[in-house]
């Protein structure tokens, strides 16, 4: 009897060491987090925020000028004195911070739902602003704006007419109006009626010889067709397709313009990525499964590199044959300084399993006309040469959100043209353009009347 009650003594005395000691230990747990949570709770917001960046950076961001951890001691600053915008600025030219707000309306424009005109201008000193791009479906496109028409002066209902002598004279007046206001732009022979509105973007249309497609959300269908002599110079058996992003419903588009290609029976596809400056990656892989899927391939696209050495690698999207470019068709791809990222990943798919011909890679080469007015820093005959990758991260506190450059990305051959995008040194050639785009396109006829068949 003496052992056992001995044994039950020393199990409840270790017993209650155990607890004490597992006390003491929520306790200093407590004091911790406690000072921890209020370190966190009583700094600034902004500091807070800036030091979740600096972690995003430190675990993720592989681009050209930040090398090694940032060291800050984040108590020595005010709230005033943390920029996480200026943050970005000390990073590649790629990356970006949004606020929640920003990083909303990122979202929404890249799903296709944009808000304004919808006009891409170049500025030209003592003319006014000239239009590169019209936003599919967008006010602009409906009211009939055209690529090369010039912008002079505006003019707001019932307000004074204001002359554009600058850029920020033109941006300026267009910011000013509200949702809905109507409005005249005037050009350097006519003028149009607009107003800023919402509109569902497209981003694809077709042309033949004898007709056109393109879409048009919002109305009782989700497409066009019209008969027209716009390209009555593009031979019997060509197509010509125009993609401006890969971001929306791009390659649904592209995936109808391919059916309509198809039952035509086409045999010659010109696919224009001029001004194209990419978009989402997934989009892409969408896109190639188009010109893929006919024949016998590997599935990968895109090859990623990340900083700690690893690698992903993205496939394309499998079609049914009936669905896809028809395996022996001639495609041909315009571009310029302005294709990039994206609009590259999707050339290189396209030449790393051959259904693109360097030489039917036809890119633009400017004139002294653009040249000057574009600066020193203009690049022609090549394309931009952005063989990398950025991933944006959100703080999951406050929704703010950082872009960074996180990988280096290989076309499924092995080729990087980060730095030196593609020109005739890869074998591809060039056409003659006096500036990015053009009323009536002198650079398309110059190809087709030169490098098609």
């Amino acid at each position: 009897m003496e052992n056992k009650d001995f044994a039950v003594d020393k199990t409840k005395k270790i017993l209650k060491i155990s607890l004490a000691v597992l006390l003491a230990a929520v306790i200093v747990c407590g004091v911790f987090f406690a000072g921890f949570f209020t370190h966190k709770l009583t700094r600034p917001a902004a500091v807070n925020s800036y030091e979740w960046a600096l972690n995003v950076i430190d675990e993720n961001y592989c681009g050209e000028r930040r090398e090694g951890k940032i060291q800050i001691n984040l108590d020595d600053y005010t709230k005033e004195e943390i920029s996480l915008k200026a943050l970005a600025a000390t990073l590649d030219d790629y990356s970006a911070y949004y606020t929640a707000a920003e990083y909303a309306e990122v979202l929404k424009d890249n799903s296709g739902e944009k808000s304004g005109v919808g006009v891409t201008t170049n500025f030209i000193k003592d003319r006014g602003a000239y239009v590169v791009g019209v936003s599919g479906n967008s006010p602009a496109f409906k009211a009939g704006v055209q690529v090369g028409d010039v912008f002079t002066a505006g003019k707001a209902a019932g307000g004074e007419r204001v002359e554009f002598k600058t850029s920020a004279d033109f941006s300026g007046f267009v910011s000013a109006r509200a949702t809905g206001e109507k409005f005249t732009l005037f050009t350097e022979d006519g003028s149009y009626e607009l107003s800023k509105e919402e509109y569902a973007a497209s981003y694809a249309a077709m042309f033949t010889s004898k007709a056109e497609y393109g879409f048009c959300y919002g109305g009782e269908e989700n497409y066009y067709y019209r008969l027209t002599d716009k390209m009555g110079f593009l031979p019997e058996d060509a197509a010509y397709i125009k993609l401006s992003q890969f971001y929306g419903n791009a390659a649904n588009e592209v995936g109808y313009l391919i059916s309509k290609f198809n039952a035509e029976n086409k045999t010659t596809l010109i696919l224009d990525l001029r001004n194209n400056g990419g978009g989402y990656v997934s989009v892409m892989q969408n896109m190639a499964g188009y010109f893929l899927s006919g024949g016998n391939h590997s599935r990968e696209a895109m090859i990623a590199e990340y900083k700690n050495g690893s690698k992903d690698v993205f496939g394309w999207r499998n079609y049914s044959a009936e669905a896809a470019v028809k395996d022996g068709t001639e495609v041909y791809v315009l571009a310029n300084s302005g294709t990039a990222s994206a609009s590259e990943a999707l050339i290189g798919v396209l030449v790393s399993y051959g259904v693109l011909k360097y030489e039917n890679i036809i890119i633009s080469d400017y004139t002294e006309n653009y040249l000057n007015w574009a600066g020193a820093n203009a690049k022609t005959g090549r394309t931009y040469g952005k063989g990398i990758m950025q991933s944006t991260f959100k703080n999951p506190q406050t929704g703010e959100a950082f872009k960074l450059t996180t990988a280096r990305i290989l076309w499924p051959n092995g080729k990087c043209i980060h730095g030196a995008g593609l020109s005739e040194a890869d074998g591809c050639r060039t056409a003659p353009a006096d500036w990015t785009a053009t009323a009536n396109d002198e650079e398309l006829r110059f190809v087709v009347e030169n490098y098609l068949g």
